[in-house]
């Protein structure tokens, strides 16, 4: 063998060798069936997609049989998904679900303080490298049941707010754990992690994003806009309006604290108030007038612990002197789907028959959506109004028998499983919920964003707002109203609920 030959064949040797290090060092292995080398997807994960840290609330334990689709385990296990769908593998997610301020102020602190502490050669390596790049997603698990109920998952709050207003000790302990949050975010921020916070601000601390879910205000609004979209209330004359009650329930009126109702009725007469002081619509019991403001929420707030409560209230407020005569009721903005459900018994009890679907049947919810948005305009043939009495002051909730028991359309919000078949069967108009999986998408695509230094103005559903209270990259979540007309779109098809559930 010549020495031209030997340079040629150490050269090609050297060279294999150096191929063989760097695939090595890349995690490349040799597919058998061709001799080539591959990458191996698990050595590129990290470095491509960095780590996230999640630290949610857990569900209430105060939470009823009757489940809300929006809840936090819910939402804990479709970001996790939709991570994974976007690269991120088990080994660079940490998970913790919190039961409290105070539990989770230690697990976030001890997770800082271990990232901190870690040597480069580590698991998680320097947050400031690629491989190591960070991004820790939290929501406060601050409780608000006793405010809040079945809603306290996913509310933001104006205010941080204790969850026992009665334990002063209860207070000092949150607002101290609440420090320790910031502290640590700040340590964590301060050390190249970035930080997404949802739900509600962190008092002492500035995230890189800042995700509010839903308001009392937001879920008002929604319910009072489907009602004036449904009812078509900007074609109604004077001379024939509206029959609406609104039900505002509350586990204690007395209490000190009605900041949920409030709020709620806030984005309520938003939208409603200008129709009834254009007399377009009213009140059957009075409890809501031209002279009602934003404020007067306690006009139609009542105790709701339990269904015959609700019952009891709206019977109240459709009672009428007359055997014979019956009070109309076009439609009933009842909060949730709890006091929907039990206003669907009340009525029933009392005679109403028909369905939702029975009014304005040319306006679906789709529609009512596309109007909201503005995107189009409604259709505007209208159901025939009750024939009104010739005389001339009679109440216009007083009308024949017959005319003034047609099923009005009732608006809830929650989604609850067990009152699914409502919607279907028309009983109940609509209800609402926080779309949970095409939110966590965006969160989970903002997580990948942020690791790779790429720009956040690429997610176009991000758009800087003062929500936070400093202008910051916002994500305002999407509400997604549910009728009979898309329900197998929006809940089913989606996975949210089974067919079953839907009595389908």
């Amino acid at each position: 063998m010549g020495k031209g030959t030997s340079h040629i064949i150490r050269a090609f040797v050297s060279l294999a060798m150096a191929g063989s290090l760097m695939c090595a060092t890349a995690g490349c292995s040799t597919d058998p069936s061709t001799g080539t080398a591959t990458t191996s997807p698990s050595a590129t994960t990290a470095a491509s997609t960095g780590h996230v840290a999640l630290f949610l609330p857990s569900n209430s334990p105060n939470l009823s049989q009757n489940v809300p689709l929006n809840n936090w385990n819910t939402l804990n296990d479709s970001l996790e998904n939709a991570l994974s769908t976007d690269g991120f593998s088990g080994k660079s997610m940490n998970r913790e679900t919190s039961g409290s301020l105070a539990s989770q102020s230690d697990a976030l602190k001890r997770y800082v303080q271990e990232r901190l502490n870690a040597d480069s050669k580590e698991q998680y390596g320097d947050p400031q490298t690629e491989q190591g790049a960070t991004t820790i997603v939290i929501a406060p698990a601050v409780r608000l049941d006793r405010n809040y109920g079945e809603y306290s998952h996913f509310i933001t709050t104006p205010n941080q707010e204790p969850s026992d207003q009665d334990a002063s000790d209860t207070d000092s302990d949150e607002s101290s754990s609440m420090r320790q949050i910031a502290d640590s975010l700040n340590k964590a921020k301060n050390a190249g992690m970035h930080v997404v916070v949802l739900s509600n601000p962190i008092d002492g601390f500035v995230p890189n994003v800042y995700v509010p879910l839903v308001t009392a205000a937001d879920i008002g609004r929604m319910q009072a806009q489907q009602i004036v979209s449904k009812l078509d209330l900007d074609a109604v004359s004077e001379s024939n309006p509206k029959a609406i009650e609104v039900l505002l329930p509350n586990t204690d009126p007395s209490g000190k604290n009605n900041s949920f109702q409030a709020q709620a009725f806030e984005g309520i007469w938003e939208v409603l108030g200008p129709y009834f002081r254009q007399r377009k619509a009213y009140s059957p019991s009075q409890r809501l007038s031209f002279f009602t403001t934003k404020s007067d929420y306690k006009d139609v707030m009542f105790k709701a612990t339990k269904d015959s409560q609700i019952e009891d209230e709206l019977k109240s407020r459709l009672e009428t002197k007359g055997r014979d005569a019956a009070v109309r009721i076009d439609g009933i903005l009842a909060m949730n789907d709890f006091t929907a459900a039990a206003s669907i018994k009340a009525l029933k009890t009392m005679g109403y028959s028909g369905s939702s679907m029975d009014v304005n049947p040319s306006i679906t919810i789709f529609d009512v959506v596309g109007n909201i948005a503005g995107r189009k305009p409604l259709n505007r043939q209208r159901v025939p109004n009750p024939a009104q009495s010739g005389d001339e002051s009679a109440q216009p909730s007083q009308t024949t028998k017959t005319d003034s028991k047609q099923w009005p359309i009732i608006t809830g919000f929650g989604a609850y499983i067990s009152d699914i078949p409502n919607i279907v069967n028309g009983l109940q108009w609509m209800t609402g919920l926080v779309d949970v999986h095409a939110n966590t998408g965006t969160i989970a695509q903002i997580a990948l964003q942020l690791n790779r230094k790429e720009k956040l103005s690429n997610i176009a559903e991000l758009k800087t707002s003062d929500d936070y209270g400093s202008e910051i990259p916002t994500l305002h979540i999407t509400l997604l109203a549910v009728s009979a007309a898309n329900l197998k779109a929006a809940l089913i098809d989606p996975g949210y609920i089974s067919l079953a559930d839907a009595d389908m």
